[in-house]
């Protein structure tokens, strides 16, 4: 049998040259795909925030004041019950009175101001959730006004037998308004897209001042 000219070397294939630039660019393409598609940016981190440090909420500025625990009697001659606080200085900013609220409970969601506390690590969870309210004088308020900057406390009855956290870090989200709706809707927590959960604007971390004793 004659061989084809050139022999068996003619049959092999020729190694072929690609650019450098093609290799970039396909490199390239396969970052940006990793993150998400062109034109698309990560998302900015939460600012991190401690102690005295003030927060532009929207609906509210915010400034957070400190964690602490306190000691308190039990009722009809209980035990004393111990808790964790959570102190802050909140100026509304709206035109309307409105509420403290609460935080999320048990997966369902938060309301009014306190319900831009997305979560607090270490968790303290009971069957009601924290106690929420503005301190003064007298009666604690659930209210607050136009205009006026309030001390509100967030609080936590430890339970029996667990010692308070050194620290504790607070998701923080903030409030929008939307407009171009035919009805006022009045402040709604940011979201991180339509159907996402609420965007954690700042990450606060306080110490926790303990009771004396």
């Amino acid at each position: 049998m004659t061989s084809p000219p050139g022999g068996a070397a003619a049959r092999r294939r020729r190694p072929v040259a690609v650019p450098i630039a093609v290799l970039v660019a396909a490199a390239g393409l396969g970052i940006t795909a990793a993150l998400g598609g062109l034109g698309e940016a990560p998302d900015d981190p939460p600012r991190r925030l401690g102690p005295g440090a003030v927060l532009d909420q929207g609906e509210f500025t915010t400034r957070f004041v400190e964690s602490r625990t306190t000691v308190r009697p039990g009722r009809y001659g209980g035990p004393d019950k111990r808790y964790l606080e959570v102190v802050f200085r909140v100026t509304n900013k709206g035109d309307e009175t409105t509420g403290v609220g609460a935080p999320g409970q048990g997966g369902k969601p938060g309301y009014l101001f306190a319900g831009s506390l997305l979560r607090m690590t270490p968790e303290i969870e009971n069957d009601l959730g924290p106690d929420v309210f503005v301190e003064g004088d007298g009666v604690p308020g659930r209210q607050l006004h136009p205009g006026m900057e309030s001390t509100v406390v967030v609080r936590y009855e430890l339970p029996e037998g667990r010692r308070a956290p050194e620290r504790v870090l607070l998701d923080v989200g903030a409030f929008e308004h939307p407009e171009g709706f035919t009805q006022d809707i009045g402040w709604l927590l940011v979201k991180k897209d339509d159907d996402g959960p609420p965007a954690v604007a700042a990450q606060v971390t306080l110490p926790v001042r303990k009771a004396a004793g």
